[in-house]
């Protein structure tokens, strides 16, 4: 079983966001999501979106196989040693930049997939004209 993992604060669960989880899930059997807990007063205050409901998001999507809440860069780091990932996705925007635990994921032999984040709605809804 291929296992993949994505860490994002997923302020609100919109369509973009499901596009990305679908994608990411393409690239493995097992996908885990680390949801960062960091930002939240940023994000109740904006989307008035707490913890537990983007947890509940999150966990209720069927892109998604696990939820692992985490705090900072260097939980990312043990996640990353303590599970046995074989896929990291990350967006694309970081396909030329530094990132949390790139090194650690080439030393170990972890595939980086990076995800698109030019995705498109699948249907287009055209409006009828009375």
């Amino acid at each position: 079983m291929k296992i993949g993992i994505t860490f994002v604060a997923f302020s609100h669960l919109n369509a973009g966001y499901i596009q990305m989880l679908e994608e990411a899930r393409k690239q493995c059997d097992y996908l885990i999501v680390g949801l960062n807990t960091t930002p939240k007063k940023q994000i109740e205050a904006v989307h008035n979106n707490n913890l537990t409901n983007r947890y509940i998001q999150l966990n209720g999507c069927k892109y998604v196989s696990e939820v692992i809440p985490y705090e900072t860069e260097v939980d990312v780091e043990n996640i990353l040693r303590t599970f046995k990932i074989d896929v990291r996705i990350i967006g694309e925007e970081y396909k030329l930049k530094s990132f949390t635990a790139k090194e650690y994921c080439t030393q170990n032999n972890i595939e980086i997939y990076y995800n698109k984040r030019n995705l498109k709605p699948y249907l287009s809804y055209k409006r009828k004209h009375s």
